[in-house]
């Protein structure tokens, strides 16, 4: 094997590709990814897959002679970095000795057999979908995915191409996320996409990437001009209909503010909830013009308002709600939201492309007084007395 490759065009492609491969696997070959040449098509292959997802990424470069061998992902990222000059220089004699130069510098690499590594088939389908704004997709569904093993489908993310729109859709059970974006696709197409490989495949992409995507049964295929991207599925059938899960709440209490302030609140009130030993819900009422937030935790208590319209004010004792859900939520809306909560306390939080639902927790318990406690341990001696005087009497 012989090329010569732009050096930071390969650190680049080294660097996608190596979010895929593992770092510890127990089966060290898939630990490497596999670099090819073929002298035909005068370009580079590096291929990585950890059996959840697979990648294929594709450099152009000056091809002497095909081959392939197989590398350790951070050693070819580090070699990228530290070299000198436009230009490197990947040569072997063999696919286990591998040498590597650059300006001054030459390195020399042992490598593993590259004939012994599972590579996956990457498909090149011929029906698709266009999809773009994967990141802006994966940043505002994926918090709300369950982390549930035994429920696989709520582990994904249910992405819908329908009227000229994208559609996502992510649930834990407690939390749903439901965003509406344009598309520029007008087919219509479902896919179930699992959170973590949909967050992987988002940290190298950008939302301007235009990618062809096809269900080939047990994978969903990404096709972008210079990669290919599988997903392996964790399940099959239809996604809950969580449309009609949101038309079902029917509010009671309205409230509209600005979501930057709800952020800056939730993020105070947090020192309280998440402070003691268990986390504490916090405590959200409407007034007749502000949101109040409180939490009282084992040591101390807390409170703070946010500035609102307030259509219709809730019972002074509101509705308690998991902080850690909200602040995760407030991370990624902006702007005015809509609030809306019917009588049981499951809460709609809307914005002009999201609608996020929220179910109520059971307000903490609280503890008893210890001054009651010892009041009634005073009348427990006194009565005990009493007895022992009844008894000396007889």
């Amino acid at each position: 094997m012989r090329f010569e490759v732009d050096r930071l065009t390969m650190l680049e492609a080294a660097k996608n590709v190596a979010k895929i491969a593992p770092t510890s696997s127990p089966v060290e070959i898939l630990n490497r990814i596999l670099v090819e040449s073929n002298d035909n098509t005068g370009e580079i292959y590096m291929t990585a897959t950890n059996r959840e997802v697979s990648i294929q990424q594709k450099v152009v470069g000056s091809i002497g002679e095909s081959g392939a061998v197989l590398v350790n992902p951070r050693l070819l990222i580090g070699m990228m970095s530290l070299l000198e000059g436009e230009v490197v220089t990947f040569s072997a004699d063999r696919p286990e000795n591998l040498k590597v130069v650059g300006g001054k510098c030459t390195y020399h690499i042992n490598c593993l057999p590259s004939n012994r590594y599972p590579k996956p088939i990457m498909p090149f389908p011929e029906e698709s979908v266009l999809l773009t704004g994967i990141c802006s997709i994966a940043k505002r569904t994926i918090f709300a995915v369950s982390k549930d093993k035994s429920k696989p489908a709520l582990q994904c993310v249910n992405v819908k191409l329908k009227n000229s729109a994208v559609h996502a859709t992510a649930t834990d059970g407690m939390r749903m996320m439901l965003v509406k974006d344009s598309a520029v696709q007008t087919e219509e197409q479902e896919f179930l996409l699992p959170g973590r490989s949909l967050e992987v495949l988002a940290s190298i992409s950008s939302d301007s990437d235009v990618f062809e995507v096809s269900d080939i049964g047990n994978e969903i295929v990404f096709v972008r001009g210079d990669m290919i991207f599988t997903i392996n599925k964790l399940t099959t059938g239809s996604y809950m209909d969580t449309t009609a899960v949101v038309k079902s709440i029917k509010s009671a209490y309205v409230a509209v503010a600005n979501a930057s302030d709800i952020k800056e609140a939730l993020d105070l009130i947090a020192i309280s909830a998440l402070a003691g030993s268990t986390k504490k819900p916090i405590n959200l009422i409407l007034t007749s013009d502000e949101i109040i937030l409180k939490c009282n935790n084992d040591t101390s208590e807390s409170s703070t308002v946010v500035p609102a319209i307030i259509s219709q004010g809730t019972a002074k004792a509101g509705f308690f709600y998991d902080v850690s859900a909200l602040i995760k939520l407030f991370q990624v809306v902006a702007g005015k939201v809509r609030i809306e909560i019917d009588a049981k306390g499951f809460m709609l939080i809307k914005t002009r492309s999201e609608v996020y639902l929220q179910a109520p927790m059971h307000p903490p318990k609280k503890k008893k007084s210890p001054v009651k406690a010892a009041a009634k341990s005073t009348k427990e001696v006194e009565s005990a007395k009493g007895a022992e005087g009844v008894k000396e009497v007889a």
